[in-house]
């Protein structure tokens, strides 16, 4: 879950981290207590613990990704689980020629030679020889095709590898100069076994990237790691950078060590993972924290949308791993897909990984942004809760951080940034726990649960936006202390709740979420199922639970409750309907607190009720709202889609004299963001954002009106939002001898529109099986009538659920990447225009499912549009006349004239086509249906 932005360059502050003397305003460390904690406790800075960063690697010869604290180095291992940099070594022959040494295999068309004597022999003298091509890079999203600057994107950098006489290890000499030669290289090892790193050597001292290695010689690769995506080292920074500037600013765990798990392979989409990548990495870090005495801290901030949250394959896998290793803390973003409800992302909905949600602090924001924040905000796209408590915490989310040389940039905001924050602040606890409490061990899911109640609630904002609230180290470590104290960590048990969620598959969920609330009565009561896990893999147990809400609206039955061994459990409530009188998010928690002098948390489940506006003939299928907002804060509306809808129009309008500076975004039933608009900015004479909506589906849509975060001051706006109940009551495909389509207006109120069509391109529908193969290719070919060709990809929520990612691009014959894109939900769309002089041009797309596990399989359904440079015009009349009145109910028969394009379609496709309805008033387009030709 990556979010970048192009901004300026500045110069730090150099500011004191460990004195505090004043206020870090690039990566704020005041608002959540880190700035006091480590000034009260600079031993607890993070030394002794490990963050293992899973992303798109880390650069390890970066300023404040060097050394720790105490002067050790802080990167301590690199792994890449995504085989973007694994190249093959084949067997070398040698021959010595006038003093040099070459060294070579024919086959590969492979050389090097070194002019004098390496400083280490080969043992039994069998030596490998492989090379590094540019065109390694051809897609990297780090724009880097020439890694040494050279001005040329074909180099060839060859490399030698060999056991080491009377040695146990591996070295590799590479030939990193570029010049054939390696007699002035240095020998490289694994890098966990000596820390050796390297960069292509470059004219102007600044190598775009630092590489570590790993040698696999059983699979004859040498893997090399190294971060073009910036993503996984800008995150690095943040939890554990150390003089980032060269000096004194700092990330929030300076002291810890740091490894990389390099998930993401960045000559995809986003730095998008790939089969089982994630799986793997996860199991390296699981097998380094029980190998060593550090604590190991997890960060992920990678993720999809989730289309079942908590029931993907990766969840469940995480799910086995923590209950087979409970001290793995793992930490993730929760998704960039808000403002909407039940946005959080995969695996961030799973209640065995902590997820953070994105806040933009008024510092940062000011000196970075520009921004006149009246306060810290919750960033728009910052993902929300509903059928899953998520996210746990919200922390800082936008700063600027490390970041490899090719990145011209350091700033970048997301909840990718906001969960590097929460590891950094975890390993802060555990290290100062280490210390003061050096004989326990501290689970994970109760590190969780005390920097979850710890967090500090934003007045401003519902549970469901924050759950936990604002994260605060110094809150976490004096609750940590209370639960060791009282010797918490033997009696920690955790728990299942299962509550109505009637859009999930078995209309359960861990939470109450209904988001259409109008059945209601007065006296409808919830069940909320109760067990506990069994952490400590005990049989006899017995705890009695307070339980309390917090909300009026929301009257416990159970009042008390307990459980006894592996007895189930319940809690009754009821949703008093009278104080749900008004359209909107009715949100809360209930809480189960300990029964007994320490009070402790045990569990928790949100309350979510939406009361939608209702359109309908009473107020003529459209409704007008007025509001203001601060910068960065929103209102929600919850629109009900009535029976008979084909479109819906929203109109944001600035108000008349007042100033303006919002936006508004467009939510689905499901939580999905369909649509967000530019925002109006009166400053800018931009008065008006529009947007109609064909497909629609039926349901309760979110559209959110949000103050742009950089506006100056208030803005005030006005919003309308209008249904049109236009459908046909056929749906055959037109034909010369079928012609005439039939209309009704399903709504009240009539209406006349001027007539008009085209057909603009063909579609094709194709069904694909993709097994455990690593990529797929769709051929396919753009001509030169054609002004643009688009695919849209989907898959079911069951299969979206077995995947981490799903990268898919279009390449030229050569395999450059001309435009990519990947699923963030179970469907999405790629489009290239033509820009190709030939008649024709051939391309392929390219689709790389990143399965959980394997083996596995998924079905494609792809629907190949092809449009037109040149559109046929469609002829419409009702009987002689090209406009027609709908009135309610009655049906209307229209006579389609046309003439199919000359040029060949595809085989199997269909010509595609719209008919067109524009208000005989205003002129404005109010409806467009879909047609399809044979």
């Amino acid at each position: 879950m990556k979010i970048r932005k192009l901004l300026l360059i500045v110069m730090l502050l150099s500011i004191s981290l460990i004195a505090q003397d004043s206020l870090q305003t690039f990566l704020s460390l005041e608002r959540t207590g880190v700035a006091q904690f480590i000034k009260d406790n600079p031993e607890f800075d993070g030394r002794g613990t490990i963050i293992i960063i899973l992303d798109t690697g880390v650069d390890m010869g970066i300023d404040g990704l060097l050394k720790t604290t105490t002067g050790e180095t802080k990167v301590i291992d690199v792994q890449d689980f995504t085989k973007q940099g694994d190249i093959k070594f084949y067997e070398a022959d040698i021959d010595e020629e006038d003093g040099k040494n070459i060294y070579y295999n024919e086959d590969q068309n492979l050389k090097v030679i070194s002019t004098s004597q390496l400083e280490l022999k080969a043992d039994e003298e069998k030596i490998y020889i492989g090379a590094i091509k540019e065109s390694l890079w051809m897609n990297s999203g780090s724009g880097v095709n020439d890694v040494n600057g050279n001005g040329k994107e074909d180099d060839v950098f060859h490399f030698i590898t060999f056991k080491v006489m009377n040695e146990n290890y591996w070295v590799v000499f590479a030939d990193l100069s570029g010049d054939g030669d390696l007699s002035d290289e240095k020998p490289l090892r694994n890098y966990k076994e000596n820390l050796d790193s390297f960069t292509f050597k470059t004219e102007d001292d600044l190598p775009p990237f630092t590489m570590g290695l790993n040698i696999l010689p059983e699979e004859q690769i040498v893997s090399f790691h190294f971060d073009d995506g910036s993503h996984g080292t800008h995150c690095a920074g943040i939890a554990s950078g150390y003089q980032i500037d060269g000096s004194s600013f700092n990330g929030v765990a300076p002291g810890a060590y740091l490894m990389s798990m390099k998930l993401g392979n960045n000559n995809y989409s986003g730095g998008s993972t790939v089969a089982e990548s994630m799986k793997k990495a996860f199991l390296y870090a699981d097998k380094v924290s029980k190998e060593r005495n550090e604590p190991c801290i997890i960060n992920m901030s990678f993720g999809i949308g989730s289309e079942i949250e908590g029931h993907a394959e990766i969840e469940k896998f995480i799910a086995d791993l923590v209950k087979e290793n409970p001290y793995l803390y793992i930490c993730t973003s929760n998704g960039n897909e808000g403002t909407g409800i039940s946005t959080s992302g995969i695996p961030a909905a799973s209640s065995n990984l902590f997820s953070s949600g994105a806040i933009l602090t008024q510092e940062v924001g000011r000196d970075l942004w520009g921004t006149n924040l009246k306060d810290d905000i919750i960033l728009y796209f910052s993902s929300r809760g509903g059928e899953v408590s998520k996210p746990d915490v919200i922390a800082p989310g936008a700063c600027a951080s490390t970041v490899p040389n090719f990145v011209d940039w350091d700033r970048f905001w997301g909840t990718s940034m906001a969960s590097p924050y929460t590891a950094g602040v975890m390993s802060l606890l555990l290290s100062a726990a280490k210390v003061e409490f050096p004989d326990i061990k501290i689970p994970s899911k109760l590190l969780y649960r005390v920097v979850k109640e710890s967090a500090v609630k934003m007045n401003q904002y519902q549970d469901i936006d924050q759950v936990g609230g604002y994260i605060n180290v110094i809150n976490a470590y004096e609750l940590l202390k209370k639960y060791l104290n009282n010797n918490a960590v033997n009696t920690f048990e955790t728990y299942t709740t299962k509550a109505l969620s009637p859009n999930m598959p078995s209309n359960t969920a861990p939470n109450i979420y209904l988001r259409d609330a109008r059945y209601l009565e007065k006296d409808n009561s919830f069940r909320v199922s109760l067990s506990r896990d069994n952490f400590s893999n005990e049989g006899k147990f017995f705890r009695t639970f307070n339980i309390q809400t917090n909300q009026d609206w929301i009257q416990l039955i159970t009042k008390k409750t307990y459980l006894r061994n592996d007895q189930p459990s319940f809690i009754d409530l009821k949703i008093d309907r009278e104080k749900l009188s008004k359209p909107g998010l009715y949100n809360g928690i209930v809480k189960a607190v300990r029964d007994d002098k320490n009070k402790f948390v045990e569990f928790d489940f949100m309350v979510t009720a939406v009361i939608p506006y209702e359109f309908n003939a009473s107020n003529n299928y459209e409704m007008n709202f007025n509001g203001e907002l601060d910068p960065g804060m929103f209102n929600r509306y919850f629109i009900s889609v009535p029976a008979g809808a084909s479109a819906m129009h929203v109109n944001l309008n600035a108000v008349e004299g007042k100033y303006g500076k919002a936006e508004f975004r467009v939510f689905n039933p499901d939580g999905r963001e369909v649509y967000t608009s530019l925002p109006i900015d009166t400053k800018d004479d931009k008065y008006q954002r529009e947007e109609s909506f064909y497909d629609l589906v039926p349901g309760v849509y979110e559209v959110v009106v949000t103050g742009n975060f950089s506006a100056l001051e208030l803005s005030a706006y006005k919003l309308n939002i209008t249904f049109k109940g236009i459908n046909r009551i056929d749906d055959f495909e037109i034909s010369e001898n079928h012609n005439k389509i039939k209309l009704i207006n399903e709504f009240t109120g009539n209406t006349s529109y001027n007539l008009s069509g085209e057909i603009y391109g063909y579609e094709k529908a194709h069904f694909i099986n993709v097994d455990e193969k690593a990529v797929y290719h769709l051929p396919f070919t753009l001509k030169k009538n054609e002004d643009s060709k688009e695919f849209y990809v989907s898959v079911t929520k069951e299969d979206f659920n077995k995947l981490t990612d799903c990268a898919f691009q279009i390449l030229d014959e050569k395999g450059k990447a001309l435009r990519i894109s990947a699923l963030s939900y179970r469907s999405n769309s790629i489009k290239i225009f033509n820009r190709f002089e030939a008649d024709s041009t051939n391309l392929v797309l390219e689709l790389v499912p990143a399965f959980a596990n394997l083996p596995n399989k998924i079905d494609f359904h792809i629907t190949e549009i092809g449009n037109f440079k040149n559109n046929e015009t469609i002829e419409v009349r009702d009987g002689k006349s090209k406009s027609v009145t709908l009135y309610p109910s009655i049906i209307e028969t229209l006579e389609l004239k046309y003439v199919l394009p000359a040029d060949k379609i595809p085989a199997e496709a269909n010509y595609k086509g719209k008919l067109i309805f524009k208000n005989s008033v205003n002129d404005k387009i109010e409806q467009e249906l879909p047609l399809i030709f044979k």
